[in-house]
């Protein structure tokens, strides 16, 4: 898999060419990511479905015909792509592969009509990083991560599934500092989504939106997520108490359904990060989340 000396030596020789992804790519993909967070991407569990998704672009690079590298875009709203899954083979790297492909995405996405372009990756891969600072990605918000593997038995009371009017949620949602801190995003923990009315209405009507109503108001209210035997929060809005009743809720969730763990999304600043250590969840991760203005 190793350019040749000649490339090597002259560059112009090296073709990279981005085309959509084929069936045929999978193979020499997969072997790439199997080196990628100790073998434990998610590629491989997404792959058929990303490769199956018309509406999104999935997309390859090729070095004088061979497939060494790969990227993904879909649009959150008309106008919010999504762009994730760069993976480009390590003996390919500094040929400017992941701009090209960003590059081909960013123009997708702009035909789409999309305005901003939005990705993440962990503040510790420094590569990822400075590639993303050249292509002229500013970050937007960085979150904490956080996981707890020790659930509750017991559910705090005055905690119920958000079953109001999504409009009114919506509307006070829109007023707490909590929406501003997050950009108006939730994360599933890999992905961080764009919060609308529209998206609102979908997740309480699939049970995912938790609130604590307290003399006829509410307070607070949380976003969670139920997949590959892990529960997410995140997104969580409300005094710092409240939060942390949602958050044991979920605890106490993870116990009935007996999850792995609980992780925790939150913008780094926030006072919760803090409180949750003290109650015995773990800092794991910090993600920076970019946002790039298309025009």
């Amino acid at each position: 898999m190793k350019p040749s000396g000649d490339s090597q030596r002259r560059p112009s020789l090296v073709q990279v060419k981005i085309r959509r992804a084929r069936r045929a790519d999978k193979a020499p993909i997969l072997e790439i990511s199997k080196k990628i967070w100790g073998g434990r991407d998610y590629l491989p569990s997404v792959w058929d479905d990303w490769l199956a998704d018309k509406k999104a672009r999935f997309i390859v690079a090729t070095v004088n015909g061979r497939t060494v590298g790969c990227a993904r875009a879909s649009l959150q709203t008309n106008y919010v792509a999504w762009l994730e899954g760069v993976r480009v083979h390590e003996q390919y790297r500094g040929l400017g592969i992941a701009g090209k492909l960003n590059h081909s995405l960013e123009e997708w996405g702009r035909r789409k009509g999309a305005r901003v372009a939005r990705l993440s990756t962990g503040s510790s891969n420094r590569a990822s990083r400075e590639h993303l600072e050249k292509i002229g990605f500013p970050v937007m918000q960085s979150f904490q991560r956080l996981e707890s593997s020790r659930g509750l038995r017991v559910k705090p009371a005055g905690v119920t599934a958000s079953r109001g009017s999504p409009k009114t949620l919506w509307n006070w949602l829109r007023t707490r500092p909590n929406f501003a801190e997050n950009h108006a995003m939730y994360s599933d923990g890999w992905t961080w989504h764009t919060l609308t009315l529209q998206s609102l209405r979908k997740l309480m009507s699939q049970g995912q939106v938790l609130s604590i109503i307290r003399d006829k108001r509410l307070k607070a209210c949380c976003i969670f997520l139920d997949e590959d035997r892990v529960l997410t929060m995140g997104f969580v809005a409300g005094e710092r108490t409240d939060a942390g009743r949602l958050a044991r809720t979920l605890r106490s969730l993870m116990f009935r359904k007996k999850r792995e763990k609980l992780r925790v999304l939150l913008p780094s600043k926030s006072p919760l990060v803090r409180a949750l250590e003290r109650s015995g969840f773990e800092k794991t991760a910090k993600i920076l989340v970019y946002e790039k203005f298309l025009g």
